[in-house]
């Protein structure tokens, strides 16, 4: 058995002395072949791609519209559950103050002219300034 095994030893170990060495990279394509470049033009296309679609989703399900053109206007809006609103809209002079669900929208109230002023439906100032104003009042009480 001692013989066998001495045997095998030495018939693998010649095998693998006799092998050729592998170096890492020895045996890769040009990296500027046709099949290279293909390659990686195709998934810069597919990342480009897939950029513009996650931006157009953001777009549609998010209402980052770049601005509302026309005598309609959203003012603001508040979520009431997981897929009802308020929503403040100007129409010409009169604010309406409209509910919205999944497939309906009601008339909640019409304001008139004069009751809600434009003012307070400017959106407030960015962090900085609100930060600054709730710290100059807390410093003043």
């Amino acid at each position: 058995m001692r013989k066998l095994s001495l045997f095998l030893l030495i018939a693998l170990s010649n095998t693998l002395m006799a092998a050729e060495p592998v170096v890492v990279g020895s045996k890769s394509v040009d990296p500027l072949s046709t099949a290279n470049l293909t390659q990686w033009s195709v998934g810069l296309m597919f990342v480009l791609l897939l950029i513009v679609v996650v931006a157009w989703l953001a777009k549609r399900l998010t209402g980052f519209g770049l601005g509302q053109v026309g005598a309609l206007k959203v003012i603001s809006g508040i979520s009431l559950g997981t897929r009802e609103k308020a929503v403040l809209i100007r129409a010409g002079k009169q604010y309406l103050l409209l509910g919205v669900a999944p497939g309906r929208v009601v008339k909640l109230h019409t304001f008139d002219e004069g009751e809600i002023n434009d003012s307070d439906t400017q959106p407030a100032g960015s962090f900085q300034q609100n930060l600054q104003s709730m710290m100059s009042k807390k410093g003043a009480e």
